[in-house]
């Protein structure tokens, strides 16, 4: 079995309320009710997501102006998402889930207003920019769906459950580009005011029929950053961050340029750049939905958490390719081996992050997950547009580079690990 997990904290004071997980065995109906409300939210994220670099060019955005777009809006997750797991300890994922919830909507609303009503380019930008960081500072719906499955289900299903989450992320991704991309043929407000619509009713649901995984809290003394810091003196979960940064770092790195890529070497538009996150989200779908349960309980969750920047890396080569030999075919099996890359590694990583935390801690553990996530958001977009206007394949290129060094690393780690703990390390937690 796994070596347990020493809590880096578990010697500080205390004195901020946290929660504890119930303690429940996996609950399917709860899952359940979980997976259909992040699915509503994802839809609605999905929407935005492949309008939003054509919308600022239409406020004149330069490439770098856009991808710093989502700079902003990461930006503003990395400073959001630690504080915002940290207090789903303490009051609970519902609240923290319905609060992110209602940020996306108002931020879709902000940017509905931008695209109908602005007519002078740099304030249309400014307050695109605005809808960009409202949805930044809401952003911890993420963190707080994955500590929920954390409180709730067996740690020897934790991989597949994960994968399940993922897939709903995965669903999002099919169906909100592609009803993104048509609804952006109507009117450019219509497609954020969907969005809205499905973020707003994701909130909703999410007061109405989703139950509590947190019991009374229990008392905690040290506060939000120095129970982070503490848990970034833990051996597994410090490195998994790392491993997890540079993986975010290289996704986004191709992700923020992946339209304007399209858009220049193909000339897709948005109804087209839609049907290409369409196809990676059902991919996304096939191997978190239906294969990461499997594989796990093959071949592990370290090798998986292997094994996926490894693939995702030859995507990038085969996307660096594309740059220089434009036919569709190539594209597409570069679109599904990203997808299968991330598809591999993403739960896996989380299942390996959630076993290596303290109980009481899992919503701080994810926040703190995500933040590493959303710090690699920060600085991504920034250098990818830079290097996207010295020549286009530079950005896949580099996200190669990293995956690989992740991928390498993660290898390296396990076997670490099982020297410093002095006990072997399962690949499997069941077994």
């Amino acid at each position: 079995m796994t070596a347990p997990a020493p809590d880096p904290a578990a010697d500080l004071p205390n004195d901020a309320p946290v929660a504890v997980p119930t303690n429940l065995p996996p609950s399917k109906s709860a899952f359940k009710v979980l997976f259909f409300i992040v699915l509503v939210d994802m839809i609605g994220f999905g929407i935005i997501l492949p309008i939003l670099p054509v919308y600022a060019r239409d406020f004149d955005a330069s490439n770098l102006q856009i991808t710093l777009l989502m700079s902003a809006y990461s930006l503003c997750q990395f400073i959001a998402t630690p504080i915002l797991g940290s207090f789903s300890d303490r009051v609970g994922r519902r609240p923290i889930l319905i609060y992110s919830q209602i940020g996306s909507g108002l931020a879709s609303i902000t940017l509905a207003i931008a695209t109908y009503w602005m007519t002078h380019s740099m304030i249309g930008l400014v307050v695109v920019y605005a809808s960009r960081f409202v949805d930044g500072f809401s952003g911890g719906n993420l963190s707080a769906a994955q500590a929920y499955v954390s409180d709730t289900v067996a740690p020897q299903h934790k991989s597949k459950f994960m994968g399940m989450l993922g897939a709903a992320f995965g669903i999002g991704f099919a169906l909100g580009p592609a009803i993104g991309g048509v609804l952006g043929h109507f009117s450019p407000a219509l497609a954020p005011a969907v969005a809205a619509c499905f973020s707003l009713s994701a909130a909703f649901l999410t007061f109405r029929i989703l139950p509590e995984s947190l019991k009374a809290p229990v008392v905690h003394e040290e506060g939000h950053v120095r129970r982070s810091l503490a848990l970034m003196r833990h051996p597994v979960l410090a490195q998994i961050n790392i491993i997890w940064f540079l993986a975010m770092f290289a996704f986004v790195t191709a992700e923020s340029v992946f339209a304007l890529f399209m858009n220049d070497d193909y000339g897709f538009n948005t109804a087209q750049i839609g049907g290409m996150f369409t196809l990676a989200g059902i991919v996304i779908i096939l191997v978190q939905g239906r294969l990461i349960g499997p594989l796990t309980r093959k071949l592990g969750e370290w090798n998986l958490a292997a094994l996926g920047p490894f693939v995702f890396t030859g995507a990038m080569l085969l996307f660096a390719w594309a740059t220089h030999v434009p036919v569709l075919w190539l594209l597409v099996i570069a679109v599904i081996c990203n997808a299968v890359g991330r598809s591999l590694q993403t739960p896996s990583l989380s299942a390996l992050i959630s076993h290596h935390a303290p109980p009481s801690q899992q919503g701080a553990v994810f926040g703190l997950f995500q933040g590493f996530g959303s710090l690699a958001r920060v600085a991504g977009p920034a250098l990818a547009g830079f290097l996207y206007d010295h020549k286009h394949g530079y950005p896949y290129l580099m996200a190669g580079t990293l995956t690989l060094i992740a991928g390498v690393w993660t290898l390296a780690l396990r076997p670490r690990l099982q020297r410093v703990t002095g006990t072997p390390v399962s690949t499997d937690p069941a077994s």
